[in-house]
């Protein structure tokens, strides 16, 4: 709206009759008439106030206000007093916020401005003061946002990463490898043994995977006989399928390993005189599976708790001049040890 509009309200203010009802209507002038403008002459009627829209400036009574909507409902709202023959600019709403919050606004400056309004129903005030214009709204420095040449300017503060809904959690992703060192404390035919268990895990899939194991002694049992002594010592190494059946990625977990093996077995004999000492060995397969359980300490590295239990095929004779004194088939041991995942 611009100097045209000032000589056309000054122009109406002074050909407009010099009597007038001081309840004279509200003349809201939008030419559109659009969302904005009708939005208004309902706030303003819900407030006491007659409303009459109109599509151009018409002639307003002294004390009158005229409301100028803008086109397209994005310019500011403007609010002019006819008064002493000339109209005049005495507020206006800028287009800053949603559309309800400048009609409240804009209907809030009007009945300031016209102290008799009052919303249907209300008894008349004994007096009422015009009450002060509320200070215009403060545009919030600008600052500058954006990629390469393509600037724009965003008030500070409009924008920021959204809130998620609700707590984000991000899952552990379940291992691909994994490897393991335990102590075990075995037991076989001829004795309690000591060993070192190695592992070596793959995991294709969450729950499944391929696992490979040995078993090396550390400390064999001992067979004592009238004849002399013999040292036994026995190697394992195993293939093994490996389940989960119990999640990876938490706390605690189960693996269960069912495999088959190839076992080295030795004896090596002192012997009493008449006698000669001889060292003898073999291989035989081991049919086995085992049980871990893990306690995960940090992100990579789990506490575990292992069994084994299986049996040599065929079993392994061991004999003192002959005679059959020990037996190598079932098998036993208990590990503790740690697991590396990656």
């Amino acid at each position: 709206m611009g100097g045209a509009l000032v000589a056309s309200l000054a122009f109406l203010a002074l050909v407009a009759p010099c009597s007038a009802d001081e309840r004279s209507p509200v003349t809201v002038v939008a030419g559109a008439r659009g969302a904005l403008a009708h939005r208004l002459s309902q706030e303003l009627e819900a407030a006491g106030l007659r409303v009459q829209v109109e599509a151009s400036p018409t002639p307003v009574a002294p004390g009158g206000l005229l409301i100028v909507v803008p086109e397209g409902d994005e310019g500011s709202i403007e609010i002019w007093s006819a008064s002493g023959g000339r109209a005049d600019l005495v507020a206006s709403v800028a287009p800053d916020g949603p559309l309800d919050t400048r009609v409240l606004r804009a209907a809030e400056l009007v009945r300031a401005l016209r102290p008799s309004a009052r919303a249907p129903g209300d008894a008349p005030p004994a007096a009422v003061a015009p009450a002060p214009l509320p200070p215009a709204p403060v545009a919030p420095p600008a600052v500058a946002v954006g990629p390469g040449d393509a600037w724009r300017s965003l008030p500070l503060g409009a924008w920021a990463p959204p809130a998620p809904p609700f707590p984000v959690r991000v899952a552990r992703r379940a291992a691909l490898v994994d490897v393991g060192v335990a102590m075990a404390v075995g037991w076989q035919t001829p004795g309690v043994s000591l060993a070192l268990d190695a592992s070596l895990r793959i995991w294709p899939s969450a729950r499944v995977g391929i696992g490979l194991l040995a078993d090396l002694p550390i400390v064999g049992p001992r067979i004592e006989a009238p004849e002399g002594e013999v040292g036994f010592r026995s190697t394992l190494l195993g293939v093994e399928l490996v389940l989960a059946p119990v999640a990876r990625t938490g706390r605690f977990g189960l693996v269960l390993s069912p495999g088959l093996g190839l076992a080295h077995v030795s004896a090596s004999g002192e012997a009493r005189p008449p006698y000669l000492d001889s060292d003898e060995s073999t291989f035989t397969a081991v049919v086995y599976g085992r049980g871990e359980v893990r306690l995960r300490l940090i992100d990579s590295l789990a506490l575990t708790a292992g069994a084994l239990g299986g049996a040599a095929i065929p079993p392994v004779d061991i004999r003192f001049v002959g005679r059959v004194t020990s037996t190598f088939s079932p098998l036993a041991s208990f590990s503790l040890g740690v697991v590396v995942e990656r």
